[in-house]
């Protein structure tokens, strides 16, 4: 592992043209064909510039996710008060031995007891069915746990906390934490990497990757 690199963007067109770079967070589990939205191949088609990704931009669902976020963030520190938080809204954050994998976080802890750094996740989702709430009830969904160990590869840091805002079609909100200790995670860290080093070889390569999309 190398040193950890800070970038800070001065707004978000130029945030946005430097996520392109490489695989972010979010992209992780596309990249291992574990994402439920998006392929190996759409990926790496966007990242070899073989098709333009999508705009979100209009996304309803996306959408509420952004305008929600500072205030679970907020409410999350007011719950939890044995941290410090930095929220850098336009860093990219890597490892200098691999610049390619970044990533962009709602959150920085640092434990105020001890020094520890870790990271804070946000999501927010819709739970309107059973299966719904199974994907959540012991664990987050694998691809959030995709984007947790992406993340933690990208910074080097010690914990992740993801802080999810589950709501149902009435309008009721569920607040749930869930906590990972990167030593917990050592053997899926080392797996992860050597998944997703093997699909940037293909993107910088020009060559189609084999993983396909898991449902």
């Amino acid at each position: 592992m190398g040193e950890l690199v800070r970038l800070t963007f001065p707004d978000r067109p130029q945030w946005l043209a430097g996520r392109r770079r490489g695989i972010g967070g979010s992209e992780a589990a596309a990249a291992i064909g574990r994402s439920p939205w998006k392929t190996a191949l759409t990926l790496w088609k966007e990242k070899t510039g073989a098709q333009a990704a999508p705009d979100l931009g209009g996304n309803e669902a996306v959408e509420l996710g952004r305008r929600m976020e500072p205030a679970i963030r907020d409410f999350f520190m007011a719950q939890y008060p044995g941290y410090e938080l930095y929220y850098g809204a336009y860093d990219i954050l890597y490892q200098s031995d691999r610049p390619w994998l970044f990533a962009t976080l709602d959150g920085e802890l640092t434990e105020t007891d001890t020094g520890r750094k870790g990271i804070l996740e946000i999501k927010t989702s819709t739970v309107s069915r059973g299966i719904d709430w199974a994907k959540w009830r012991d664990q987050v969904p694998e691809n959030y746990f995709t984007q947790i160990l992406h993340q933690l590869l990208a910074t080097g840091y010690d914990f992740a906390v993801l802080y999810a805002a589950l709501y149902d079609l009435s309008g009721n909100i569920t607040l749930r934490r869930y906590d990972f200790e990167r030593q917990e995670h050592e053997a899926d860290l080392n797996w992860l990497l050597e998944q997703e080093t093997d699909f940037w070889d293909h993107v910088e390569a020009g060559t189609m990757p084999a993983q396909t999309l898991i449902l």
